[in-house]
Formats: structure tokens, C-alpha cells, sequence
């Protein structure tokens, strides 16, 4: 069996047509659910095991990160558009709705693997009931480190596509979100 560098040969294509984009043009804003918002750089063709592959490129943070899905695969990796102004609009009110508790009888585990799987999901309607769910917990401060990596990672998620679609900074759209549900700990006082 060859390597799979031996067997991977990509081409740039010189002609970018949106339609060989998987439906997206060079420059427009997409969302990864794992990776956040990033940008269509290019499409290529490749030579994956003998068979010939259209490559659509995404760059994720600030190019740090570049990804290279066969055209076919783009929306079974969850890359979409942006969410709209609609969109963002029914996340900051799920922000604001009652939060659902823990139910009696399922373990942690289990849970957090429910609220990884919204998390995963992409939809920011999903994302927000993460971060409203797991916001109630914010000053205890013997919740769990895994709560705090999912709960931090929602609002990641969350205010890197406000950022982009309301066009604000990173600051902004966490203060926007903290404005419905707890982001930080609240500072305890100190006895003078």
C-alpha cells in the first residue's frame, strides 16, 4: 500500500466558479461547528488513491488553520453560511429563556455528551441552550473542569458568529451575550 503522501498530488485549478464551490464563492464567510468562522480561499483537484477528488479550501483562524474537504463532503462536515441576523436573533433569545436543569437520574457523562453533540451541531440556536444551560453554574466554584471547557467553547462559538454577522469585535459580541446569561464567575468581595 503506497503512503498517503506517495498517493496525494493536488493541482490548483486556475478558474474558480461558484458552482464547483459546493455552492460557495472565493471570499465568502463560512462557519465549521468545530473551527468557527472561516473564509473560501480556492478549490484543487487531487489524486487520492487513484482516484481524482474537487477539493474546496477553507482557511479557519486567520489562515492558521487550512482545510482542504472534497466538494462532496462539505456539508457532511457541518460547514455552512454564516447564520443570519434572524438567526442570531432567536440564539440571544434562547439566551434569555429558562434554563434547563440537570435531570435526576442521568449522570454527568451523559450529559455532557448531549450538550457536545448540540455543541457540535453548528445551529446556534443549539450552542446558545449550551451556554444557557450550563450558565446558572458560572460562580459555583466547584463545577467540573469539563463544564467549564464546554460551557467556554459554546461561548466561543457563539460570539465568534455574532462577531461576524452583526460585524463587531470578539469583546462586543461576549459582552452582548453576557448582557442574558452569566459569562464569568462574579467577583467575590473581600472583607476590608
Amino acid at each position: 500500500m503506497p503512503k498517503p503522501d506517495a498517493a496525494r498530488t493536488a493541482t490548483p485549478t486556475a478558474a474558480v466558479d461558484a458552482n464547483d464551490l459546493a455552492g460557495f464563492a472565493v471570499g465568502d464567510a463560512v462557519m465549521h461547528p468545530a473551527h468557527g468562522v472561516g473564509r473560501v480561499t480556492g478549490e484543487s483537484t487531487a489524486n487520492v488513491g487513484g482516484e481524482q477528488l474537487e477539493l474546496v479550501h477553507f482557511a479557519f483562524g486567520e489562515g492558521r488553520l487550512l482545510l482542504r474537504v472534497p466538494r462532496g463532503k462539505v456539508n457532511a462536515n457541518g460547514i455552512r453560511r454564516l447564520a443570519g441576523g434572524a438567526l442570531i436573533g432567536e440564539a440571544l433569545d434562547v439566551l434569555s429563556s429558562t434554563p434547563r436543569g440537570a435531570v435526576r437520574g442521568v449522570t454527568w457523562a451523559r450529559r455532557a455528551a448531549e450538550l457536545q453533540a448540540k455543541l457540535n451541531s453548528g445551529d446556534p440556536r443549539k450552542v446558545a441552550e449550551v451556554l444557557r444551560d450550563l450558565g446558572r453554574n458560572v460562580n459555583n466554584p466547584e463545577r467540573s473542569f469539563s463544564e467549564r471547557q464546554i460551557f467556554e467553547a459554546a461561548l466561543e462559538r457563539l460570539a465568534v458568529e455574532i462577531a461576524a454577522v452583526e460585524n463587531i469585535t470578539r469583546e462586543a459580541a461576549v459582552a452582548k451575550i453576557a448582557e442574558r446569561v452569566p459569562v464569568a464567575p462574579t467577583p467575590v468581595a473581600v472583607a476590608a
